[in-house]
């Protein structure tokens, strides 16, 4: 029997239209899809509605990831493949099992001997490495910081160190509300001469880089609010 192929789809970053980050292959590809897994069915089906006007959401099979169980996945999505049924992956937001839920199912399909598909889509990741100037050629992404302050403070002079000692470009996130304190606890912990990249609101119309060293951030922080915006940093 024929087997589905998993289609790892990107969506968007936030607010902007479909035509600045969704090639049309993807849109195709997309109206073709008749069973997915997401994170969130309510809000997917609000994105398939919002792409693709004409879908006929009420007949589409859609399966939650039990987030409550290591984003786990039903059994019945891999059943589906198996059957030979296409299925759509789907993250929050940019790209499934990137930075996001979903490997787990990627693995399985590979040891199932389904095609995974990967299409080409917004990583605010790879966008934010771009726009800032840093090396692309070693570099780290380090995910959510720790919350606990000693942790936190070990892993700034460890980004310190691998920016000095390898050129590795240092890449994380945290969770909107407290992007304003973080810059300034990086300001207090950085050295002077480190670069600091901040990228806001990519793909939208409100989309903002700055780059500047640790000593121009002392100088222009005070007049930069990123509260409760998706950024992306890096240290370079």
């Amino acid at each position: 029997m024929t087997r589905g192929r998993l289609y790892l789809i990107p969506i968007s970053l936030g607010d902007a239209p479909v035509e600045r980050y969704q090639p049309g292959e993807n849109l195709r590809i997309l109206s073709q899809l008749t069973t997915f897994v997401v994170e969130n069915a309510k809000t997917a089906r609000q994105y398939i509605k919002s792409v693709l006007p004409e879908s006929k959401i009420s007949e589409l099979t859609i399966y939650e990831v039990d987030k409550h169980n290591g984003y786990a996945y039903p059994v019945e999505v891999m059943q589906a493949l198996l059957s030979g049924t296409d299925v759509g992956l789907m993250s929050e937001a940019g790209c499934p099992a990137v930075a996001d839920p979903g490997s787990l199912i990627v693995k399985e399909a590979h040891l199932k001997g389904v095609q995974v598909v990967p299409l080409v889509g917004p990583s605010s990741i790879l966008l934010s490495l771009m726009a800032s100037g840093f090396s692309g050629q070693r570099f780290t992404f380090l995910g959510y910081l720790p919350i606990d302050d000693k942790k936190r403070k070990n892993l700034f002079a460890d980004m310190a160190h691998r920016v000095r000692a390898y050129g590795e470009t240092q890449i994380f996130i945290e969770t909107p509300y407290r992007n304003d304190k973080l810059i300034a606890e990086l300001c207090k912990t950085l050295p002077d001469a480190m670069h600091l990249c901040v990228a806001v609101d990519l793909t939208t119309a409100g989309e903002e880089i700055h780059r500047h060293s640790i000593k121009g951030w002392k100088k222009v922080a005070s007049g930069i609010s990123l509260h409760k915006r998706p950024a992306i940093f890096l240290i370079g």
